[in-house]
């Protein structure tokens, strides 16, 4: 397989993995909530070739789709619940998105009830 068309094909499949539907995932319906997942999608690759007598191509790479949190919908409430807790910047951000929300909504946080 010739370098272009190998590079094309990795990045075929890498458009297939990293789509939208794999970091937010479809919405399911629990009573009166939504719930969304919410995944982070981890990618490395790399490929390589050479052409001359003996033509040669070579790729590998991996992924990894880790489940991170939750949005849960009820209403016109929005609640963010994460599976763990760390100290990565992602949940750092993740815990505070709900009232950033709030703020530009005008409507209160369920912490401040």
């Amino acid at each position: 397989m010739a370098i272009e068309k190998l590079a094309e094909t990795l990045l075929e499949k890498l458009r297939y993995i990293t789509k939208a539907e794999t970091v937010i995932g479809e919405p399911i319906q629990a009573g009166d909530s939504t719930v969304v997942p919410v995944s982070r999608v981890s990618l490395g690759f790399g490929f390589g070739g050479h052409q001359g007598k003996g033509d040669t191509s070579a790729s590998g790479g991996g992924a990894s789709v880790e489940p991170v949190a939750f949005l849960v919908i009820k209403g016109d409430d929005v609640r963010i619940m994460p599976i763990t807790k760390d100290s990565s910047l992602v949940s750092k951000v993740m815990d505070i998105v709900p009232d950033v929300m709030n703020k530009f909504t005008g409507k209160k946080s369920l912490n401040d009830v």
